[in-house]
């Protein structure tokens, strides 16, 4: 079953335990709303058109949250004339939970739906065994190869451009 609804002048397809995003709507969270502006129902291929309502017909939901839409960048540009102007935008937006599709004379039982909640991963007692016997990671060492070793002693080697320096520095004390 399912029933096309204006909602916040948009026209939306409903069904039942459906998640609806909507312009923001003055409502608080937990709210439960009942939108009359119902143009078509649809129950099991018996459809109903309205002129340009049906009456009585209702779409009963709940306020799950208020949330901002990902954002849209605008920009803007006339090419060689430096005119460049950039601009963004969120769009702020009420999430609706379709509890039902009411027609003429029904009432609607406000029984809380089950909440969806996100599956959390647990760990069972044996992949927990598994990941606790994993061998410890071996660090690396840098490799030496098989002629070359270290030298044992690490005294400074000077270079011939090191050496002239030197010279020059005792030349200049002897001028003073």
């Amino acid at each position: 079953m399912y029933a096309i609804v204006e909602i916040g002048g948009q026209q939306h397809k409903v069904e039942k335990d459906q998640r609806l995003y909507v312009n923001r709507l003055e409502a608080a969270e937990g709210a439960t709303l009942e939108f009359e502006k119902v143009m078509l129902t649809d129950n099991d291929g018996n459809i109903t058109i309205g002129l340009p309502f049906i009456d009585g017909a209702r779409v009963a939901a709940r306020v799950v949250s208020h949330v901002k839409d990902d954002k849209v960048h605008i920009f803007k540009h006339k090419r060689r004339k430096g005119y460049r102007r950039f601009n963004g935008h969120r769009q702020s937006l009420t999430e609706l939970f379709i509890q039902g599709i009411l027609a003429k004379g029904e009432t609607f039982t406000a029984a809380e739906p089950a909440k969806v909640a996100k599956k959390k991963k647990t760990v069972t007692e044996t992949e927990a065994s598994a990941v606790s016997e994993k061998p410890a990671r071996k660090k690396t060492t840098a490799k030496t190869t098989a002629g070359a070793e270290k030298p044992e002693s690490t005294a400074k080697v000077e270079t011939a451009g090191e050496k002239k320096k030197a010279s020059t520095k005792k030349t200049d004390k002897k001028g003073e």
